[in-house]
């Protein structure tokens, strides 16, 4: 049953619950939600059983992402997968940049077959406006209504809710950028301090769990300054995106590496059974940065001094523990750097 019945509204009439029905949206955050009660309203307007969604998956493919009053089409297979961006009334519509009436869909030349089979009689695709061009479309469906062409009132209509939801998908998607930004160095991709300082606290809590050992360990670069004073930022950079690689080579899946800012990095190293196991990890993280930090630069050539700390062997809270590591760090400096610095000091092996 379609979400509302179909009254005799003139164009007056539909245009002014169009209105209404455009500032309850703008009161709404969530994209899902907000997509749902767009379709239902367009839907009802316009006198169609629901609205489909269709957005880009790369720039020649598109895909369905959400439905909303079409069961039937929801489970056809077409749905589950991307197509080329050039088929059916959706590619012709883009390719126009203009909405696309189909009153007979399945004798039409651009009828995909499994949307025939479902019982799409007619569909409106309108295609969703961007800042760069067209993101997509919505494609309004006719399966048991009556499907009537779409006066020019209902085709603003229509063209208004796609506009709206253009900016949806725009602010949903600047909303993702802006968390991941929250979240991760926006130089090496690597999680931030924010993000570190959450998965400390929860590799803090397995470590109790499971009876292991955790090592957090700080990164200095040795000869970094040289390398911006010398070669450049640019070249700085490289080199630092170099040593974030060589790290994540050298440790495992379940450890952890993160920027913090300059030229430091954090580890963290779960499950550990040993302090030599750690020794051992976290000397081939030294070796790794010095064999594969330098892109073959041996004349501005830099190494690691690298200071860690056991948890729970050293006992202590989370902002003590980097305290501790960072302390380590700056003893391997100290030593001429290129070294591991392991606390507490008894855990180091002695040379016989």
């Amino acid at each position: 049953m379609h979400d509302m019945e179909q009254p005799a509204w003139d164009d007056a009439q539909r245009w002014e619950m169009a209105m209404r029905a455009t500032t309850g949206l703008l009161k709404i955050f969530s994209f899902p939600e907000f997509f749902a009660a767009a379709a239902k309203s367009l839907a009802g307007l316009l006198g169609a059983d629901g609205v489909a969604l269709i957005v880009y998956d790369g720039p020649e493919q598109l895909r369905y992402k959400l439905f909303h009053g079409l069961e039937q089409l929801n489970q056809t297979p077409i749905v589950k997968f991307s197509f080329p961006a050039n088929q059916g009334t959706v590619g012709r519509a883009l390719a126009s940049g203009q909405a696309l009436f189909t009153p007979d869909y399945p004798h039409s030349e651009d009828a995909m077959a499994d949307f025939v089979t479902a019982g799409l009689r007619a569909n409106l695709v309108v295609p969703l406006p961007g800042p760069a061009g067209f993101t997509g479309a919505i494609a309004v469906a006719w399966l048991h209504q009556e499907p009537a062409p779409p006066s020019a009132t209902s085709l603003a209509i229509a063209e208004m809710f796609a506009a709206l939801t253009g900016s949806a998908i725009y602010r949903e998607a600047l909303e993702t950028q802006l968390e991941t930004l929250s979240l991760t160095d926006p130089l090496t991709g690597l999680p931030n301090r924010r993000t570190f300082m959450l998965r400390l606290a929860n590799a803090q809590k397995r470590v109790c769990r499971n009876q292991s050992l955790m090592a957090l360990a700080v990164i200095d670069i040795d000869g970094f300054k040289q390398i911006n004073d010398v070669l450049g930022h640019a070249a700085g950079d490289q080199r630092l995106l170099l040593v974030a690689h060589a790290i994540q080579s050298a440790i495992r899946d379940i450890d952890m590496v993160a920027r913090f800012g300059g030229d430091e990095f954090v580890v963290i190293l779960e499950e550990l059974r040993s302090a030599q196991e750690a020794l051992s990890i976290l000397n081939r993280i030294v070796v790794t940065i010095g064999d594969n930090g330098n892109g073959g630069d041996e004349l501005h050539k830099i190494t690691a001094s690298l200071g860690a700390t056991l948890y729970p062997l050293d006992f202590s809270e989370l902002e003590i523990l980097l305290k501790h590591a960072d302390e380590a760090m700056y003893l391997s400096k100290r030593k001429g750097g290129n070294q591991v610095t392991l606390l507490p000091q008894h855990l180091i092996p002695q040379p016989p």
